[in-house]
């Protein structure tokens, strides 16, 4: 009893420094002040108001959740092909892919954005704005949307895609109908990842920008000078984003969980 009274404490003691600052964020996030000093704290709504009305900051918000959204989702496509053609590989060469697929892992975040910077200036792309952006998220979110997804495509029978062509079912239409529909946790979880990598990223956006901002570089900017009081509830409201998103996908997940488990 005494063990499991010092874990829990010792959980909720890691649990609490964990989120102690993001909570003192939220906190302050309603303050009036332009300082964050808790002797001084005036309770008001200014700092939201001041938030929807910059125009830098909501463009660059929407800059972001757009880039993210659509490199995730590009990267969970690609992803889930690829982990078709390297279930087929022999034992060697799926070795050997894994390998390339974690290098980007080990590699400095640095070297791969200075790299892609010299491949679309090999490639002539330059101005590309949004394109260069969602093509170099898609980069970063690849690797971890293939760990995700291929472990659930190798535990899934592999004589099911094959079945349903044998039933009649074009191709397409048998992988659409069977696999896709198994991999979807999977691929929610790949996409959640992908987002929240793209969402986090600032070298690799500071690099191949083109003039499109997203919210690491514009509160970059503010570094060097006193930070407006904007950037607070900014804070507040993407965790509480994340936090609403994860919710929902937990109860979605749960709820396909029951509903496989009544069918077998």
């Amino acid at each position: 009893m005494k063990k499991k009274i010092i874990y829990a404490s010792f959980i909720f003691l890691v649990i609490a420094l964990v989120y102690a600052p993001i909570l003192m964020l939220v906190a302050f996030s309603f303050s009036e002040t332009r300082i964050m000093q808790t002797d001084n704290f005036q309770f008001g709504f200014g700092t939201w108001r001041d938030l929807f009305q910059n125009q830098r900051i909501m463009s660059a918000l929407f800059n972001t959740i757009l880039i993210a959204t659509l490199s995730a989702a590009l990267a969970v496509i690609i992803a889930t092909f690829a982990c078709m053609g390297i279930i087929k590989m022999k034992r060697r060469a799926q070795s050997a892919t894994m390998i390339l697929n974690q290098i980007p892992f080990i590699n400095a975040t640095i070297v791969t954005a200075f790299s892609l910077v010299l491949l679309f200036a090999a490639l002539g792309i330059f101005n590309a704005g949004y394109f260069k952006l969602i093509l170099a998220h898609t980069l970063i979110c690849l690797p971890i949307s293939v760990l995700v997804i291929l472990p659930r495509l190798r535990s899934m029978d592999q004589n099911m895609f094959e079945a349903a062509q044998d039933l009649g079912a074009p191709p397409m239409h048998a992988m659409f109908s069977v696999v896709i529909p198994q991999l979807m946790p999977a691929m929610i979880a790949a996409f959640l990842l992908g987002f929240s990598l793209s969402l986090d990223d600032f070298i690799i956006t500071q690099f191949n920008n083109d003039g499109v901002h997203t919210i690491s570089t514009v509160v970059y900017s503010y570094t060097r000078i006193p930070p407006p009081r904007e950037l607070r509830a900014l804070g507040a409201l993407i965790f509480g984003l994340v936090l609403v998103i994860l919710i929902f996908v937990n109860i979605y997940l749960g709820k396909r969980r029951k509903k496989s488990e009544v069918n077998r």
